[in-house]
């Protein structure tokens, strides 16, 4: 398979319908961020939270219909004034993804997106569900360029994959079919309790797999056709040129980094932003 490359265009939609969004925004508490005993999500930022931040995003989007959260509930009233379906949170990630599946129903793709990533556009959810349909596959996931990255946010920390293709960081936008991951989630939770373990690793994708990652020789189109292989499933990494899809809030340090990327910003949340601009 190849590698996509989605690119902030504006381009028309592909239905006239738009897609079902879920967004995760659930987690422990987070005082050192939110001052609550609420999650991350709904860390502060000027007049609003990185939650509402993310809602802007995908509502300004034509791609999107309804959105899905799946958190604490009762919401915080701003927050659920721009939720569509509100779902209370059943603990780990991939048991509210679960949740969020189930309460959209049907078979058509969803897009999932973290509530951790305040700088999220509506340009770059639309490059990105355009470029992942376009690809007609079981699961689409965002992978960001490291370059994009350090000129969106000079200094910042951040995990990178040194590949054959170049360096990137996960994006937190993916777009997958319910059925995919009902039938993928068992490999899923082996790859999460195993991530420690390199020789369990090793066993689930390879150990060719894990040298290839670690001298940087893997292609993306190799993770690509072992994804396939591993768990059944047609996968493809789109590559978003807009750092604001990968800069996800963990600490105070990176809710800073974000802020300063907002300060010069004027306009809506989900409007383009000179921070959310791949060309930052």
């Amino acid at each position: 398979m190849s590698v996509s490359s989605a690119r902030a265009s504006g381009a028309p939609g592909r239905s006239e319908r738009g897609l079902d969004a879920i967004v995760l925004a659930g987690g422990p508490p987070a005082p050192e961020l939110t001052g609550s005993a609420l999650p991350k999500a709904f860390a502060p930022l000027g007049p609003s939270t990185m939650v509402e931040r993310v809602l802007a995003a995908l509502s300004a989007s034509a791609r999107i219909d309804r959105i899905v959260l799946v958190g604490p509930v009762p919401l915080p009233a701003a927050v659920a004034a721009a939720v569509g379906m509100p779902v209370a949170e059943r603990g780990g990630l991939l048991d509210n993804l679960s949740a969020g599946l189930a309460a959209v129903g049907g078979a058509a793709p969803v897009l999932v997106a973290a509530a951790d990533v305040p700088l999220l556009t509506a340009a770059a959810v639309a490059a990105f569900v355009d470029e992942a349909l376009a690809a007609d596959v079981d699961v689409a996931y965002a992978i960001v360029p490291r370059a994009d990255v350090e000129r969106a946010a000079p200094g910042v920390r951040k995990t990178f994959v040194r590949l054959a293709d170049g360096a990137f960081t996960g994006g937190s936008l993916v777009l997958l079919r319910p059925d995919a991951f009902a039938r993928a989630r068992p490999v899923v939770e082996r790859a999460v309790g195993a991530r420690k373990r390199p020789w369990e690793l090793a066993r689930l994708f390879g150990a060719a797999t894990l040298v290839g990652l670690a001298t940087g020789r893997l292609r993306i189109a190799a993770l690509e056709r072992r994804a396939e292989t591993v768990a059944g499933l047609r996968a493809r990494a789109i590559v978003c040129r807009d750092a604001g899809v990968a800069l996800d809030v963990d600490t105070p340090a990176m809710l800073e980094v974000v802020r300063r990327c907002l300060a010069p910003a004027a306009g809506p949340a989900g409007a383009n932003t000179p921070a959310g601009r791949s060309a930052v």
